[in-house]
């Protein structure tokens, strides 16, 4: 279980103090950990009932805290789909889905999860990782031969990878997730003109977060959370369209895996989904 410490945590000398009293870490671990205004990991515990109570000594002492099962990184029943096309006409949303478009309320929105994704990486992960468990004894000559050259040469091909500007639209209702690719999306059917794919989405994904009053995550480069899905992530296989969530698009391009940005997108989405759940339970003043 990932016990996780919400965004709207500010940081400061006395909060540090007191996260450590609670969690028993020491400061300097949990300034590398804890950021404010991005989502952080405290502490990944196997027993859910220990990280249940660490949650609630953190929430009696006012730090914003849910815990998130750490199988949501790689749920085969939180599919990442392509978005097509996207129309918003005052507080609907169209989603224009491979071969079906549906239309939902803003407020059916719970969060964008913004950033960069790379397709080809997770390839290129098991690769380099393969390579480091490779015995010395193995080791060829330092001076390679004219089959050797090629041989890397084509490797290096293969391992090869492209990154592009991604913003994934989380739900409240349902888990599978919509993605927008900068590089194919019509952001000009929007009105939406910028020197560069990445600044046209920027564009829609703040119009989003006005029209929604949500908060737009941009922290994977920087969250503590991130480093973790990445290292225990992994790919998971598309789920058949029998096992698909309720209200789930039958049909749709499921999007190929990136080892660090699709795992983080799918704890940071559901994150938010708990977090929203639990302030909405919480008593009227």
């Amino acid at each position: 279980m990932l016990v996780l410490l919400g965004p709207s945590f500010v940081g400061g000398d006395a909060a540090y103090q007191r996260l450590s009293k609670v969690t028993g870490m020491v400061g300097y671990d949990l300034r590398a950990r804890l950021k404010p205004g991005m989502w952080g990991l405290v502490k990944a515990l196997a027993d859910e009932a220990e990280a249940a109570r660490l949650a609630a000594a953190l929430k009696a002492e006012n730090f914003p805290s849910v815990v998130v099962a750490r199988e949501v990184a790689s749920d085969p029943e939180r599919p990442i789909l392509w978005l097509k096309g996207l129309t918003i006409d005052d507080r609907q949303l169209t989603l224009a889905l491979n071969e079906r478009s549906m239309t939902v309320p803003v407020e059916a929105l719970c969060t964008v999860v913004r950033g960069e994704a790379q397709v080809g990486k997770s390839a290129l992960t098991r690769g380099a990782a393969a390579g480091s468990a490779t015995s010395s004894a193995t080791f060829r000559a330092v001076v390679p031969s004219a089959s050797d050259v090629q041989v890397f040469r084509e490797s290096n091909t293969q391992t090869s990878f492209e990154a592009f500007a991604a913003a994934d639209l989380h739900f409240h209702s349902v888990l599978w997730i919509a993605r927008i690719d900068a590089r194919s999306f019509d952001f000009r059917e929007l009105g939406i003109a910028a020197q560069s794919p990445a600044g046209a989405l920027d564009t829609l994904v703040d119009r989003l977060a006005l029209l929604g009053k949500l908060r737009v995550d941009r922290a994977v480069r920087a969250s503590s959370v991130s480093s973790f899905t990445q290292q225990s992530a992994r790919i998971p296989t598309p789920p058949p369209h029998s096992a698909a969530t309720p209200h789930a698009p039958q049909r749709g391009k499921e999007i190929s895996g990136d080892e660090r940005f699709d795992p983080y997108s799918r704890v940071i989405g559901e994150a938010e989904r708990v977090l929203a759940r639990e302030r909405a339970a919480e008593p009227k003043a």
